[in-house]
């Protein structure tokens, strides 16, 4: 005899005397997709980061100030893959979910010491922002779920009609512009110098990792075409209110605008629609198994390029290559060359990893 048990929105089959001991019923399968979004996530993190030291096409940079590229989609694309986590995991407690913050937020403070040779401080960086980030949204995901998407859009509200409404002093409510809007005098109040990932920017990126989270929510829950239909609906939802918003408040990566926040999780999401269609179910990812393996060790593979892969680019790659590439070849071949050799060498660690059974989870 057998009990019908439902596991994130698949119809499961459990022997009644299983149920009856407490056995779990089973999980629904791996949805390799959302490992290929964090690979590919953490893959572009790597090559921007060195392309944007090349002469690559002007995509591969940040904006200056307002507007979008493929750099700027990256790393909130990274939080939208991080969020997209976190319903698999809902069970966290409260002790793993602060350690795992305070854990990253502090491995990040040591990668800018060593990436810019200063002492250990508590300065900011992507990864104390994604830490930051994180921990909001834990939080606000302890709240009943009616009430979750609600919280969130009050958030960005807010901060949206901060920059609309409050007074700077010295510059007057509703500006945008770079060094006279509300974000920029926020993070002088603190003392920081200008920079996309200051405190300014933590609670914006909440509305980022939310994102992801009604997207893994869709797909721990539904399967088939209706996951697909969903995701499709999420993806351009979102991006269609971003581009709305985007016509009273700029999309702007620096400050972390809500429209900003919007435009790149609607692409996020739908990319996890593309790879969705393009992955087998049944496989383990396929041609895409490069960027599944990727996914799965994204903290340390970034961790990797900030230190290791950094320090042979700045002391022996970029000094006795990169005149040599450049002279033959030309600036855009060294600018592709690098950029793809550092994400091939992460993913040779990644690869290394995986066959050795290494996982290291925050």
């Amino acid at each position: 005899m057998t009990t019908t048990a439902t596991t994130g929105g698949a119809v499961v089959s459990v022997p009644s005397d299983a149920v009856g001991a407490g056995t779990r019923p089973a999980r629904p399968p791996r949805f390799y997709p959302l490992d290929a979004l964090r690979g590919l996530a953490i893959a572009l993190m790597v090559f921007v980061g060195w392309a944007c030291n090349w002469s690559l096409p002007p995509a591969f940079g940040h904006s200056d100030w307002h507007g979008l590229t493929l750099a700027d989609t990256v790393f909130p694309g990274f939080l939208v893959a991080m969020g997209t986590a976190m319903p698999y995991a809902s069970r966290t407690g409260w002790r793993r979910a602060f350690g795992r913050a305070a854990l990253l937020y502090l491995i990040g403070c040591a990668l800018v010491s060593y990436k810019y040779s200063e002492p250990f401080d508590l300065s900011v960086g992507v990864l104390q922002l994604t830490a930051a980030a994180y921990l909001v949204t834990w939080l606000i995901m302890r709240l009943p779920r009616v009430v979750q998407l609600p919280v969130v859009a009050a958030l960005l509200a807010a901060i949206t009609a901060a920059y609309l409404w409050y007074p700077v002093p010295g510059v007057g409510a509703g500006s945008f512009e770079e060094g006279a809007n509300v974000g920029e005098w926020f993070d002088s109040l603190l003392g920081l110098e200008p920079h996309p990932e200051n405190p300014h920017a933590w609670l914006p990126a909440v509305g980022s990792v939310f994102i992801g989270v009604l997207a893994g929510r869709i797909c721990r829950e539904h399967t088939g075409r209706r996951r697909l239909g969903l995701l499709l609906v999420l993806g351009g939802v979102t991006l269609g209110l971003g581009l709305a918003l985007s016509v009273v408040v700029p999309v702007n990566k620096h400050l972390w605008t809500s429209s900003f926040v919007l435009v790149t999780g609607g692409i996020a999401v739908l990319t996890l629609v593309v790879l969705a269609l393009l992955i087998p179910a049944s496989s383990r990812g396929g041609v895409f198994r490069p960027l599944v393996i990727l996914g799965g060790h994204a903290i340390v593979v970034y961790a990797f390029s900030e230190t290791v892969v950094g320090r042979a680019r700045d002391e022996w790659l970029w000094p006795t290559w990169e005149p040599i590439i450049t002279e033959n070849w030309g600036e855009v071949a060294a600018g592709a060359a690098f950029p793809a050799a550092a994400v091939l060498v992460c993913l040779l660690l990644a690869w290394a990893m995986e066959r050795l059974n290494i996982h290291i989870r925050l």
